[in-house]
């Protein structure tokens, strides 16, 4: 007698999902476009993969300017007039934008035979925003671009801004400090200034110890701002030392450790 058996077999599914780490830094980009994400970090089995070419460009500190766009080469370090007739010295800053440039005006002065002018200490401030899903940490480099004395005329110090609104972009509703400290210094590794000469071989500036997003929201809302204060003293330079530029640059890498 003869059977008919039906065939048999196992099919198995075995479906995994992860939400691997995730940083999206945005600012500007090279075209002066603000705001826009060029960077997408994406951490790959221990691996971080930049899925977007390109950089980020840092803004002007509480705006959405490009900082190259913000300061063409009209603006120049602040300059103090001093010993004027009458007594006391003027600033030639009068917008207080801590630079000299076209948009600034003061008062005629009379002269004295021993009125002069001398540069004072500049300052420029630039930033740039993360969001992300997981801690993260952030090393800075910086290289000559002129000449390599400039690098110890020019020192940095960094700060962290949880929420703000900048030129009508809120940030950060939804975002938390990226480490435990709570703080804008916290998981800092220096608080003060620092000389951009001992960064030539790159220096970890920031270690985070959390995620950005604290709860549901939008890139903006689950954003923080790195803010870079850059001070220089060039010291007491005369105008017979005639004109001079002081330049500098710093890469930061944002990455999850």
């Amino acid at each position: 007698m003869g059977l008919a058996l039906p065939a048999h077999t196992d099919t198995v599914d075995r479906i995994t999902m992860s939400q691997e780490g995730i940083v999206i830094v945005w600012g500007a980009d090279s075209t002066n476009a603000t705001p826009i994400a060029s960077d997408f970090i994406l951490e790959n089995n221990g691996t971080n993969v930049d899925l977007i070419a390109g950089d980020v460009f840092t803004v002007v500190t509480g705006t959405l300017q490009a900082l190259d766009e913000s300061f063409p080469d009209g603006a120049g370090a602040t300059l103090r007039i001093r010993r004027i007739a009458g007594g006391g010295n003027q600033t030639a800053n009068s917008n207080g934008d801590r630079f000299t440039s076209a948009a600034d005006s003061f008062s005629a002065f009379g002269l004295r035979n021993n009125t002069d002018i001398r540069t004072v200490r500049s300052e420029i401030e630039s930033s740039f925003y993360v969001a992300s899903n997981k801690g993260f940490n952030i090393d800075a480099t910086s290289s000559v671009v002129g000449d390599p004395a400039d690098l110890d005329l020019i020192r940095l110090r960094a700060r962290i801004t949880e929420t703000d609104t900048d030129d009508g972009l809120s940030f950060g509703t939804a975002a938390q400090y990226a480490h435990t400290g709570n703080s804008t210094t916290a998981g800092l590794r220096w608080t003060g200034y620092r000389r951009l000469s001992r960064m030539t071989s790159g220096m970890t500036m920031f270690v985070g110890n959390r995620r950005t997003a604290e709860s549901p929201g939008s890139i903006a809302d689950q954003s923080i701002r790195f803010d870079l204060d850059y001070r220089w003293n060039t010291g007491n330079i005369d105008l017979a030392d005639g004109t001079f530029d002081v330049e500098a640059e710093v890469e930061y890498t944002v990455y999850i450790p």
